[in-house]
């Protein structure tokens, strides 16, 4: 929270709704949640007698980086048809009761000012944080580190349901939360497959990264 605090004072410096607004919005959680992960690295060093390791706490020392890359790599193929399966079917249901379906916010903005001349630069740091530091950061969170912890405490069918419908949530938008909860359901059960938090971190960004390309050819 603390260091979600100066990423959420400079983004209401920006007039609300505005492209610059979402960009510093997009930029202050994923900072925070690797800010928080060095934290409690540091943290570790002080109070364990064994401090916890990067490598350790998140399998990256499992000598399946192979492995891991392909798997991810059709994991997060896969997740697309998925993923668009039960938005779509969302979408019908939500029509059916009335309601009209809305994409991301964010999302809606991406597709704007990609049809606009010189917004090359912007485009690129959306990309940046789609493909690249979003999957690490919220890997590091909900399967690297909110997902075992729960488990741990003895809790294994809470931590998988809980953490997958707490990242649905995070995205805060009804028409994708069924088809997310389903993406998290099958990042865990590749992290445990893995157990490589590489393994998800690649699926993940594959995943985004098949979004955006199909966003910007529509």
């Amino acid at each position: 929270m603390l260091a979600l605090a100066p990423g959420a004072a400079i983004a209401g410096l920006f007039e609300d709704g505005s492209i610059a607004q979402m960009a510093a919005n997009v930029t202050a959680l994923p900072v925070a949640i690797l800010v928080a992960v060095a934290v409690w690295l540091q943290a570790s060093r002080r109070v364990y007698r064994v401090p916890i390791r990067l490598a350790d706490a998140f399998g990256f020392n499992r000598n399946n980086t192979g492995r891991c890359l392909l798997l991810g790599l059709g994991t997060g193929l896969g997740l697309v048809l998925i993923a668009m399966t039960l938005a779509l079917l969302t979408s019908r249901l939500l029509q059916a009761l009335g309601n009209q379906a809305e994409p991301q916010k964010l999302v809606s903005l991406i597709a704007e000012e990609a049809t606009k001349p010189d917004q090359t630069g912007l485009l690129i740091f959306f990309v940046v944080m789609a493909v690249a530091v979003a999957p690490v950061a919220e890997e590091f969170l909900f399967r690297g580190i909110l997902y075992p912890a729960i488990k741990q405490i003895g809790y294994p069918r809470l931590a998988a349901i809980g953490t997958a419908l707490l990242f649905a949530l995070f995205h805060v938008n009804l028409l994708t939360f069924a088809s997310l909860t389903a993406v998290a359901l099958v990042l865990i059960a590749l992290y445990e497959f893995t157990d490589n938090l590489i393994a998800p971190i690649i699926a993940h960004a594959v995943f985004n990264a098949s979004n955006l390309i199909m966003l910007f050819w529509q």
